[in-house]
């Protein structure tokens, strides 16, 4: 099939209901009157025959170039998304060891941007998945003595950690809600 045919195939059911312009219709008039195929292809259209079945071909085959570019677009995700869980884990186990020093204040901005990081990786299984995240970590961080924090202030400090998380996950939501294209 050639790409005149191609554009015919495309263009006959514009040129059927009269909704081309003048040109266009000349060239697809004197393309009808020498091509066989998109001649019958256009009887079987102004027949009512399904389109589906009128423009089935054999020689159209789906794009070769897109599985390359599929697969860059997989793994440039992927690296994404490892990045984001690495900087989740880095930003977490930062929070805690701050707790030691008269830092812990950072905390109210290090969780939030844990959060929107969350979001984008887990979208809304963050509110779930990064409390438990925070817990596992700050449990470790203790368990390894990276900071100088009693067991039980552990929970105290992964709820407090866990309300500014929540915040970030809200503020990627609304970013994301409101940026998000009209349908």
């Amino acid at each position: 099939m050639k790409n005149e045919c191609k554009i015919i195939s495309d263009l006959l059911p514009l040129y059927l209901e009269d909704m081309v312009c003048e040109e266009t219709a000349k060239f697809i008039k004197n393309h009808l009157a020498e091509c066989e195929n998109c001649k019958n292809d256009f009887e079987a259209l102004k027949n009512g025959d399904d389109i589906k079945e009128v423009f089935k071909e054999e020689n159209i085959k789906p794009a070769e170039d897109i599985k390359p570019f599929k697969k860059i677009m997989k793994k440039m995700n992927l690296q994404v998304h490892s990045i984001s869980y690495l900087l989740i884990v880095f930003f977490i186990f930062f929070g805690f060891l701050s707790m030691d020093s008269g830092d812990v204040f950072y905390n109210s901005l290090i969780m939030p941007i844990v959060g929107v990081f969350g979001y984008i990786i887990f979208r809304f299984k963050a509110f779930y998945k990064l409390p438990v995240l925070l817990l596992v970590i700050n449990l470790l961080a203790c368990l390894f003595n990276f900071a100088d924090v009693e067991f039980i202030d552990i929970f105290f400090w992964t709820a407090i950690f866990t309300a500014f998380v929540f915040a970030g996950i809200l503020i990627a939501f609304l970013i994301h809600f409101a940026l998000r294209k009209e349908k």
